[in-house]
């Protein structure tokens, strides 16, 4: 009797799982994306992606402009010139 589709790929996914090369998968089988790394704002607390520098930028005009500019709201993105 030929083995099931189910049972082929548990045997496959018990097999990667020793080699160390199984990657993390849904139920449907799509691969699972990695989180994007992400930053809070230190006004309002908001998580923003740290890489996305204009999304950023967009976010801290939503601030008052002249007391929390970027350089205020993400400190560690956008440094200040000592």
């Amino acid at each position: 009797m030929p083995i099931s589709k189910k049972a082929r790929i548990q045997r496959e996914h018990k097999k990667a799982e020793a080699a160390g090369t199984r990657a993390p998968v849904k139920a449907n089988g799509v691969p699972v994306k990695a989180p994007k790394p992400l930053t809070s704002c230190a006004y309002c607390k908001r998580e923003v992606i740290s890489t996305n520098l204009e999304q950023m930028r967009l976010h801290a005009a939503g601030h008052d402009g002249k007391n929390w500019p970027v350089e205020k709201c993400f400190p560690k993105e956008f440094p200040t010139a000592p």
